[in-house]
């Protein structure tokens, strides 16, 4: 199940719809603020349908904060918000040096996390681009 990042300012139907599934109560909201550049909005796409995303919210000089990530119920527990988190940082934008993502909420994403290169300070994980 091979999952590609996407980084969403503007999209289709089909997306949009994709989109609305992974948040039902946000979508307009992320999209504005992705379009407004106040976030960056990652999305993972299989099959040609967005599958999983997360967000990228600016904190100060190119350190980032990961919040929002979700994988569509029917995709779960297959390899996607892995597949999307190593593909976002392949793919992420010279201007982003760190990422900070907070997983006191979701402590079952440690191991992941560890696995792709992230650091705990706490309930607080931090990645920082190889030099």
């Amino acid at each position: 199940m091979p999952v590609y990042a996407e980084f969403i300012q503007d999209c289709q139907d089909q997306d949009r719809h994709d989109l609305s599934l992974l948040y039902p109560e946000d979508i307009s909201g992320l999209l504005q603020k992705a379009q407004q550049g106040k976030l960056q909005l990652v999305a993972g796409r299989f099959n040609g349908r967005l599958i999983a995303a997360l967000t990228l919210t600016p904190i100060h000089s190119g350190d980032y904060e990961m919040a929002r990530l979700t994988v569509r119920a029917i995709t779960r527990r297959r390899g996607a918000a892995r597949q999307l988190l190593i593909q976002t940082l392949k793919a992420l934008p010279p201007e982003i040096s760190s990422i900070s993502a907070n997983l006191a909420s979701a402590p079952e994403l440690s191991d992941l996390f560890a696995e792709i290169g992230f650091h705990s300070q706490g309930a607080i994980w931090r990645w920082h681009r190889p030099a």
